[in-house]
């Protein structure tokens, strides 16, 4: 099966990437992907990676021709170092967003999970429960704020409180895998046991999964597979360990993300609070 637009395979991808592998002798554009996890295993088993794969690529411009009024600049390192430097200003906030909404997942499927069994009503498990909820509504804060405080650019555009918006970075995708466990926890070890669709539907396996998975009449073994399968692909398959490495690392590694807290944070009002709370002279300053 060959890629097509909007319906890539692994198989394709991973003809295509060697197919571009092949072929890099010849002048142009390359396009070298990582092969995929949509096509891998069944829809059913692994709803989120069949759904929402998104297959990065290293492109490669070989021998190829790049009109003048195409270029931004070249060989011009101060403007490459202000890009950089200026990449994120507003990137960061839709980065962190996706990441509220992955918070949002992981309560769901772990709240779904304790209730199904009564669970919830456990203290320690309300706890557990309690650090997903505080993750979740620190990310939101951090976007909200940065959109009630939004300051001017240098360019003069209206743009999200930068510092704000840089510590739920911080916030986001330092604490994303210690949240990923906590949901993991309350999911249980059925994350990793539990069988695949089609020993649900078909064979004498059926009768047996359906007895043992049934609970009552409100949560039959079809529902709780379905669970499981999508708390399994958010928290445990491959595609939840590409994705949990894709947030600590697309916008830059932590040390990156902390660099850009402190160059963007104003200090001015905590060191003239500490100096005036203090009774320090003006020397400090400079000052005679």
């Amino acid at each position: 099966m060959k890629p097509t637009v909007g319906a890539w395979s692994s198989e394709g991808l991973s003809d295509y990437a060697v197919g571009c592998i092949v072929k890099m002798g010849a002048p142009g554009v390359k396009h070298i992907c990582r092969s995929g996890f949509a096509g891998r295993s069944s829809i059913e088993d692994y709803p989120l990676s069949n759904r929402f794969d998104e297959v990065e690529a290293l492109v490669v411009f070989d021998n190829v021709l790049i009109p003048w009024e195409d270029v931004f600049f070249y060989r011009h390192t101060k403007s490459a170092q202000y890009v950089r430097n200026t990449l994120h200003r507003y990137s960061a906030f839709p980065y962190v967003l996706r990441l509220l909404y992955n918070a949002d997942m992981m309560i769901g499927a772990a709240m779904w999970n304790a209730k199904q069994t009564g669970l919830d009503k456990l203290q320690g498990v309300r706890e557990k429960l309690a650090d997903l909820i505080c993750y979740r509504e620190g990310i939101n804060a951090h976007l909200t704020a940065s959109i009630a405080l939004a300051e001017k650019s240098p360019g003069g555009l209206l743009m999200p409180h930068q510092s704000t918006l840089y510590a739920g970075r911080v916030l986001a995708c330092s604490q994303l895998p210690h949240m990923m466990h906590i949901a993991r926890e309350l999911c249980g070890g059925q994350l990793c046991i539990t069988p695949n669709a089609a020993a649900f539907h078909h064979g004498e396996s059926s009768q047996w999964l359906t007895k043992f998975y049934s609970l009552n009449k409100q949560w039959d073994s079809e529902d709780r597979r379905k669970l499981l399968a999508f708390a399994r692909d958010l928290l445990n398959s491959d595609y939840a360990g590409h994705r949990l490495t894709f947030a600590q690392f697309a916008q830059a590694p932590h040390f990156s993300h902390l660099a850009a807290v402190y160059n963007s944070f104003d200090f001015e009002g905590p060191l003239d609070f500490v100096r005036k709370s203090a009774g320090l002279s003006g020397n400090i300053l400079g000052q005679k």
